[in-house]
C-alpha cells in the first residue's frame, strides 16, 4: 500500500456519510493511536455481543480494510496491517473467524493489484 499525505477528516467518502462520528475516529487512527487503538479493540472484540450502530452508525469490521484502502495515510502499510488485524479479532468462533480471515486475505489480494495499478 502506497504511503500519502494524509487527507483532512472531512473527505466525503462513503464511509463519512454513512458513519461520520466513526469515519472521524478510525481516521484518527494514525493521529492518536493508543486512544484509536483501544476504541477498535475494544469494538471488534465484543462485536457479536453489543449491538452496534443502534444510537450512531458505525463502520462494521468487515468494511475496515476497504476504509484503509480508499484513505491517505502517512504510513499506509502500517494503518492496513492493523485495521487487517483488528477485523480478524471481530469474529470469536473459529468457523466464523475463518471464513472471515478468508474474506479478508481475499480483499487484501485484491487490493494489492488495485494499488499497483495506480503506481
Amino acid at each position: 500500500m502506497e504511503t500519502f499525505s494524509v487527507e483532512p477528516d472531512r473527505c466525503g467518502c462513503r464511509f463519512e456519510q454513512h458513519a461520520p462520528a466513526h469515519h472521524r475516529r478510525l481516521v484518527s487512527l494514525e493521529r492518536e493511536p493508543m486512544t484509536a487503538l483501544v476504541e477498535l479493540i475494544e469494538m471488534a472484540a465484543t462485536w457479536d455481543e453489543i449491538e452496534y450502530g443502534e444510537t450512531e452508525p458505525v463502520i462494521p469490521p468487515t468494511e475496515w480494510i476497504a476504509f484503509a484502502e480508499d484513505h491517505a495515510w502517512m504510513d499506509g502499510d502500517r494503518v492496513f496491517d492493523a485495521l487487517v488485524a483488528l477485523a480478524s479479532v471481530a469474529f470469536p468462533s473459529r468457523s466464523r473467524r475463518l471464513a472471515a480471515v478468508t474474506s479478508l486475505q481475499k480483499t487484501a489480494a485484491d487490493a494489492v493489484p488495485r494499488a499497483l495499478a495506480t503506481v
